[in-house]
């Protein structure tokens, strides 16, 4: 894996950058609002035949902010989609490597539809994660810890609220990704074995029927596909109940938010403008929540399937 970090080091590096100023846009976004607001939509309201020539030029620097962003986002994208694939096959060019050396007794040991089930399955939910869950939770991350410091210097009272809501989206996420953990690695486990048993039966057709074992194999193999069945319904029941749960709190503490923030602008305690850009900041902290949440998903089904590889 030597080889792996030494090739991709330079678009590692491109791409940790464009990240960062993917998610350093999307934060600067929000505060720019506030400026657009207090400094050029408020004062011009009061005036007869306004000269929005201010104005145009601070939503063009806005729409820059944003443009920069998405420009990022698609080159990061890009790059992470060649260092996945090329992992991808270093991982098998290895694995195959190996292989080759190990001794007769492992492949007497071992199914070779399982084995074959890590050059494919467990390798792809690895590709899956590099191509999108490694950048996502990089941006996630910096977009969370950026917003969170923007909510506590637009309004340290409003944050309050804030902070309780992402607690509870944590404790939510770590309760329920450890049971997600589980049951996905039983699912890759099951996936193995099933391959494993197809492929000894598509092998071994002419002494299945030479012994007339046809109901004894369908019955073991109904067994495993049971098997496989249960984690991943499992697994998929605990990691799809993080999004919609996330999603409702994120509803509710924005709720909460303008309803209170409301309240301060009317007694003088905040000005339109920040009220305007604590609002998105708290929709947006929701948001790399949620993105953090999903990819969580993918991971655990790539830990799975490394841990298969790199026994």
């Amino acid at each position: 894996m030597g080889y792996v970090a030494s090739t991709y080091r330079l678009q590692f590096v491109c791409v940790l950058i464009t990240i960062v100023v993917s998610a350093l846009a999307n934060v600067a976004g929000p505060l720019f609002l506030m400026v657009l607001i207090d400094d050029f939509i408020t004062p011009l309201l009061g005036r007869q035949g306004p000269d929005f020539t201010s104005l145009n030029h601070a939503m063009m620097g806005l729409a820059v902010f944003y443009v920069v962003g998405v420009a990022c986002t698609y080159i990061y994208n890009r790059l992470m989609v060649n260092i996945g694939q090329g992992v991808q096959k270093r991982i098998r060019d290895e694995m195959f490597e190996h292989m080759q050396s190990l001794p007769i007794r492992y492949f007497d040991q071992h199914p070779h539809g399982e084995l074959m089930s890590r050059f494919t399955n467990d390798v792809d939910t690895i590709s899956e994660a590099l191509n999108s869950s490694f950048a996502m939770m990089i941006q996630s991350f910096i977009t969370i810890t950026g917003t969170l410091a923007m909510l506590l210097i637009l309004s340290l009272k409003l944050s309050l609220i804030v902070m309780v809501f992402l607690a509870l989206m944590i404790l939510f996420i770590r309760f329920n990704g450890r049971r997600s953990k589980k049951y996905f690695v039983q699912q890759q486990k099951y996936l193995g074995s099933i391959n494993g048993f197809v492929e000894e039966m598509v092998a071994g057709q002419k002494v299945e029927k030479v012994f007339n074992h046809e109901a004894q194999d369908y019955e073991e193999f109904c067994r495993r596909n049971e098997a496989f069945r249960a984690a991943a319904t499992k697994a998929l029941t605990y990691s799809g109940m993080t999004v919609p749960t996330i999603v409702s709190l994120s509803y509710i503490n924005y709720a909460l938010s303008a309803c209170v923030g409301g309240l301060f602008a009317l007694a003088g305690l905040t000005d339109l403008g920040t009220l305007a850009s604590y609002l998105v900041y708290v929709r947006q902290s929701a948001m790399p929540m949620n993105q953090f949440t999903q990819q969580i998903n993918f991971l655990l089904a790539a830990l799975s399937g490394a841990e298969r590889i790199f026994d």
